[in-house]
């Protein structure tokens, strides 16, 4: 692991609440963070690994990671320096459990992400979704819409939901938007497929690679491209727009939400929210037009979610029980 100041910069020195001091881990798709979270609720040192890579033995890698950053902070800051670990990892997780069920990017399946971790370390352990956690600190914003989305795009696709003011999980399976089913010309011929798959920062590196010969490191090599005057570079990126287009108008018309916000690390590098913008005012009738706009907080919302959650448990941030059925009259979940 290494020394990463970038994201206790990242994190603007927000402060999440008075407490123990904890750690706060995002397991990213290519990158886990780690940060400590002092008394005030604030991140003051962090770690960076690469995320070990898809295959048997990779959550207990990853846990073997959170266990020695939990040594390092000790060494650094004294043997009482850390007093919990809040964790939160991509795919679909449930709170409740404290498990992670599902993640078809990382290859795991009904992992006890809560429990190996307090064996390793002995510490009170919680963990959530990685993109809920980014929503929470994103939504925690006074002025945040009532009803939003949130939706990141990095090696996944994958969206935070807030309904009514509570963000919304059904049980871990909500916000999987990077399965939506989308439609797009291509000089391959007609894509239709799940929307990660053509709008991911993985999928687009991807097919500049196989279309051109030439291999890139991600996304962003791809948008340099663009600049440079490379046509498949900008036919790669229009249909992932394109692609991105058609996800959110199926979540307008389903949840209609106020805003939508985008977040990974597609949103830094582009003016995509602009761009998606434009092509639903071309398509949307009768809907409300969600205002869409950048995560304010950029890569650190998912860590500053994870401590955020090392002050409050994560299943109170999340309606996961059937909604009651509303009194005559009144508007109930069902019909919102």
């Amino acid at each position: 692991m290494e020394q990463c100041d970038a994201l206790t910069t990242a994190a603007h020195g927000r402060a999440v609440g008075p407490g123990d001091e904890a750690l706060a881990v995002d397991v990213g798709g290519t990158a886990l963070k780690i940060g400590l979270v002092d008394r005030r609720g604030v991140i003051t040192d962090g770690l960076t690994a690469p995320t070990p890579g898809n295959g048997a033995g990779v959550e207990d890698r990853i846990v073997g990671l959170v266990a020695a950053a939990v040594e390092e902070f000790r060494h650094r800051r004294g043997s009482s320096a850390v007093a919990a670990v809040s964790m939160v990892v991509p795919g679909i997780v449930d709170e409740a459990r404290g498990r992670a069920v599902h993640s078809a990017n990382l290859g795991w399946r009904d992992v006890a992400f809560a429990e190996k971790v307090r064996e390793r370390t002995g510490l009170q352990t919680t963990m959530s979704h990685d993109v809920r956690a980014a929503g929470l600190a994103e939504f925690s914003d006074a002025e945040a819409a009532h009803n939003a989305v949130m939706i990141t795009i990095g090696t996944g696709i994958a969206a935070a939901l807030r309904i009514d003011g509570r963000s919304y999980s059904s049980g871990g399976y909500a916000g999987e938007v990077g399965f939506l089913e989308v439609r797009v010309d291509t000089p391959e011929g007609p894509f239709a497929g799940p929307l990660e798959n053509i709008a991911s920062t993985r999928a687009i590196a991807e097919a500049y690679t196989r279309r051109t010969g030439r291999a890139v490191h991600g996304s962003a090599d791809v948008l340099a491209r663009i600049g440079e005057g490379d046509r498949v570079a900008a036919q790669v990126w229009d249909e992932a727009l394109e692609a991105m287009h058609q996800a959110c108008h199926q979540i307008v018309t389903l949840l209609a939400p106020e805003a939508i916000i985008l977040g990974g690390g597609l949103s830094e590098e582009t003016s995509i929210g602009a761009a998606i913008s434009e092509r639903l005012a071309s398509t949307l009738t009768f809907h409300r037009n969600p205002a869409l706009s950048r995560a304010r907080l950029g890569s650190a919302a998912g860590l500053i979610g994870a401590a955020m959650l090392t002050r409050h448990d994560p299943s109170v941030h999340v309606c996961t029980e059937p909604p009651q059925r509303a009194r005559h009259g009144e508007r109930g979940p069902e019909s919102a």
